[in-house]
């Protein structure tokens, strides 16, 4: 695995580190699918087992999916992958408050407040794309999201965004920067609609609102996005399942 240096880890976390850091490399991108068990277990001179742990560790992170009888491949937000699998908010009648029909109703660019500049590790007033999103439950807009890309990672998505006004993000960090996002870190409270929330969310200001504020990493542990999602609590609910 070309070692410059001991590791104590085992070996099958070592196998992993490595094919994650192939991947950064560019060496399989998302979709792409990786040599077999049997190959890469040759390659590093290691038991199948060590390999297949390595993978299955991957797998189980998101960061491959497994496919029998056709093989492992880099996790894609394309394809059959499920673009919206990081989304938690659920309407109460039941399933998720996520698609393709989000609404754009701004894109431009902007600078990065200590909110934001906090949730991305970059200097306020850090130059990006910001964007201002509605989705609705039939014809009731029901959540209201803002969207922040800094120009470090993503130089001029704002021209991207209001070209395709895609209903997946992450879809297009991974198409247009090569950006793949692995996991997300979520805050989750209730506070009081702003004017601005309460006029696109056609309700009252001051009305309780559930506001969750999210920062997306990609495969590398960049923070990359930065997302506010706020919606009504007599519609919608958190929900984060987990084992």
């Amino acid at each position: 695995m070309n070692e410059t240096r001991p590791s104590s880890k085992p070996l099958y976390q070592q196998v992993k580190q490595h094919l994650v850091y192939r991947v950064l490399k560019g060496e399989w991108k998302p979709g792409q699918c990786l040599p077999s068990e049997m190959r890469l277990a040759e390659e590093y001179h290691l038991s199948q087992g060590t390999v297949r742990k390595a993978i299955e560790e991957m797998a189980s992170e998101g960061l491959v999916t497994r496919q029998a009888g056709k093989g492992t491949f880099v996790t894609s937000h394309n394809g059959d992958y499920q673009p919206f699998r990081f989304h938690r908010l659920y309407r109460n009648a039941g399933g998720k408050v996520a698609g393709n029909e989000a609404t754009y109703l701004e894109t431009r660019q902007a600078e990065a407040d200590e909110r934001i500049a906090h949730g991305l590790h970059i200097a306020p007033g850090s130059t990006g794309t910001e964007s201002l999103r509605l989705r609705h439950l039939d014809t009731q807009p029901v959540l209201l999201e803002r969207i922040f890309l800094s120009d470090d990672l993503c130089p001029e998505a704002w021209r991207i965004l209001q070209q395709h006004s895609p209903g997946s993000i992450y879809l297009i960090l991974e198409q247009e920067y090569n950006l793949l996002i692995t996991k997300v870190v979520e805050q989750v409270r209730a506070r009081a609609a702003t004017a601005e929330e309460a006029r696109f969310l056609s309700i009252e200001p001051g009305v309780a609102v559930l506001e969750v504020e999210r920062v997306a990493y990609s495969l590398g542990g960049e923070p990359v996005e930065w997302r506010t999602m706020v919606g009504m609590t007599d519609t919608i609910h958190y929900r984060n399942e987990m084992g």
